[in-house]
């Protein structure tokens, strides 16, 4: 009776509990903000580095934008699971205004993006890039035309393996009995 009432007391002067964490009321704030950054203000200041006599503005417009697709492929492909990670919304908001206010599209660009394209690169032989760049449309279709080959390799194998299973269990089967 005496823990009861001790914890009791300890529950009733602690403070309570958020309704809604605060990392979660961050993202309800600041994803609006981030989604004006991005459809608004970031097209908008890209075609003013377009209009622009300098490069400077140019480049780091590009580099945002480049940084901005593959942070959303990555979403994409995780299918959403980076959004479950604890304060991701505030960090993504905080990258987004760093490259568009602070020229941090050249900086994520030159320190993450541009080591892992180089290093991408050199795995890829020479004349699928060649032939990439050259036509990309026929490069598309060839490319294409080999995954549907690999993925009916692929089906046909399962359908063999499927095949075979029934046969197994049988013949485990027989065997069974006849040791009975």
């Amino acid at each position: 009776l005496a823990q009861e009432t001790v914890s009791a007391k300890r529950s009733a002067c602690s403070s309570p509990q958020p309704l809604v964490p605060v990392g979660e009321m961050l993202g309800f704030i600041l994803s609006p903000i981030e989604f004006i950054l991005v459809t608004v203000y970031a097209p908008l200041v890209s075609l003013k580095a377009l209009e622009s006599e300098t490069s400077k503005d140019d480049t780091n417009m590009l580099a945002f934008w480049l940084t901005f697709s593959i942070l959303s492929a990555l979403e994409s492909l995780s299918y959403g699971a980076l959004w479950l990670f604890p304060f991701y919304t505030e960090v993504r908001f905080a990258l987004v205004v760093y490259m568009l206010f602070f020229e941090g599209g050249k900086t994520v660009y030159k320190s993450v993006i541009d080591p892992a394209y180089q290093k991408a690169k050199k795995k890829i032989p020479e004349e699928l890039l060649d032939k990439m760049h050259k036509d990309p449309k026929g490069f598309l279709k060839e490319m294409a035309e080999k995954a549907k080959e690999k993925g009916m390799e692929l089906v046909q194998q399962i359908q063999a393996k499927q095949a075979e299973a029934p046969k197994a269990d049988k013949g485990e089967k027989k065997k069974a009995k006849q040791a009975k």
